[in-house]
């Protein structure tokens, strides 16, 4: 609250911060609620309950300052060696659209886009074919074909955002057919 008055009061522009933390399965600070990890919630194959939950670590993010959560992450894990499985909701694209746009819901209350006092912005992660990544390392290439990247890692994407209108979205780390995510035009501004 102090850096918050600072920056609104006793700065030329007075804008305010935006401060953003982590919140897959809980805030990730002291003394939050730890929820299962995603993987693991994602077995109940119940919306209701992503909602519920989402909504939960929220209220614990609002409570703390925070406006921004960097989640939920929806990549359709395809290779178990990935190190980040335990972030995502499984392998099929329809459940992680289903479940993306409850978590979605559940961190802004609305499926509007809009997002009150007591929730947060959700940002999904991370677009796209970040979780088939060639040989399971992180961040390596995800070289696959339209047909694939369409069909199964922006599908949940797609879902997500008619279904829920995040209010951002993370491009992946990985490249694919030698474009890094973060400079692919087409990517970005044209899928």
């Amino acid at each position: 609250n102090k850096i918050q008055k600072y920056l609104v009061e006793k700065t030329r522009l007075g804008i305010p911060a935006l401060f953003v933390d982590e919140g897959q399965h809980g805030l990730m600070r002291p003394e939050a609620t730890s929820f299962p990890q995603a993987i693991g919630m994602a077995c109940s194959w119940n919306p209701e309950l992503f909602e519920k939950i989402y909504s939960a670590i929220a209220r614990e993010m609002r409570s703390r300052g925070t406006h921004l959560v960097l989640s939920p992450v929806i990549d359709v894990c395809r290779d178990p060696r990935w190190g980040r499985v335990e972030e995502c909701y499984g392998e099929d694209p329809f459940l992680n659209g289903v479940l993306g746009s409850a978590a979605v819901k559940g961190f802004q209350g609305s499926t509007d886009g809009s997002i009150d006092r007591n929730h947060v912005a959700a940002t999904l992660k991370h677009f796209v074919g970040h979780g088939e990544p060639e040989g399971g390392q992180n961040q390596a290439p995800a070289n696959f074909s339209e047909r694939i990247i369409r069909e199964v890692h922006i599908s949940p994407f797609k879902a997500v955002i008619n279904n829920a209108k995040p209010a951002a979205i993370m491009p992946s780390y990985n490249e694919i057919d030698g474009i890094p995510s973060h400079a692919n035009k087409n990517l970005i501004k044209g899928i």
